[in-house]
């Protein structure tokens, strides 16, 4: 057990260390906004190489819904990964300790949702990634069309699920209330279930996902509670200490 707590102290070290590398420099912020733009820029070239695409509508509603399941089972596969990622010291690591604070933010800084668009999709350095490989695809392959344009359509939903995550947070709009309802948008009771329920409920677009996200969590993964929300503790007391609000 000592070995333990003592690994969760370093832990705890490294975690603050990240932080201060995050915040403490124009660097990592800059490489957020950087991703940002990429991941929107390429997002409309291959929307609109999609839509020119010589296959029929029926088809490209096909390609929506099969993105639009694919977008939530990512997303909640890839915040299974980061919950219980702890490689702070990496050079990737101010970045997964910035994320693990969602855990300890209820509500969001109130933005508009085209810069909550913006913003989140500079968290997604995995999406670049794909986007790149799907351009060349698109360019230089005789990749099956209705392909490209799952994959098409699955990137702008991969970014949609960030904005589903922050409206159920932070809106009470009609509108927003009844999407999720319809589980079109993520529903705030579903997903309150993972801030209460340790290993639960990870997916972000609209929660359908999670049966099966929930059972790979309980079969390979010991939860973020007994590990990663520890680690977040002395930067919180740090903050705290002086009263530094948490902006999110």
């Amino acid at each position: 057990m000592m070995q333990q707590q003592t690994q969760w102290d370093e832990k705890q070290l490294q975690f603050v260390a990240a932080m201060q590398r995050y915040e403490g420099g124009w660097a990592y912020l800059f490489f957020n906004k950087v991703v940002a733009w990429l991941n929107i820029s390429l997002q409309i070239f291959l929307v609109i190489l999609a839509v020119r695409l010589d296959v029929g509508f029926g088809w490209h509603i096909f390609a929506v819904v099969v993105a639009f399941v694919l977008a939530d089972l990512v997303s909640g596969l890839v915040h299974l990964y980061m919950d219980h990622n702890d490689h702070y010291a990496s050079v990737v690591g101010p970045f997964i300790a910035a994320f693990h604070l969602h855990h300890d933010t209820p509500r969001y800084t109130d933005r508009s949702i085209i810069h909550v668009y913006v913003d989140e999709s500079g968290s997604k350095q995995w999406l670049v990634v794909f986007l790149i490989v799907f351009s060349f695809l698109f360019l230089f392959t005789a990749t099956p069309p209705l392909l490209l344009c799952i994959g098409a359509y699955f990137a702008v939903f991969s970014s949609l699920s960030e904005l589903s995550h922050y409206l159920c947070h932070n809106s009470q709009a009609t509108t927003v209330r009844l999407l999720q309802r319809l589980w079109i948008l993520l529903p705030k009771k579903h997903h309150m279930q993972h801030h209460r329920i340790d290993n639960v409920n990870y997916a972000f677009l609209n929660g359908m996902s999670d049966p099966l996200i929930n059972w790979i969590a309980r079969n390979y993964y010991s939860g973020y509670r007994s590990g990663t929300e520890l680690h977040t503790a002395l930067y919180q007391h740090n903050r705290q200490a002086h009263n530094i609000p948490l902006n999110r």
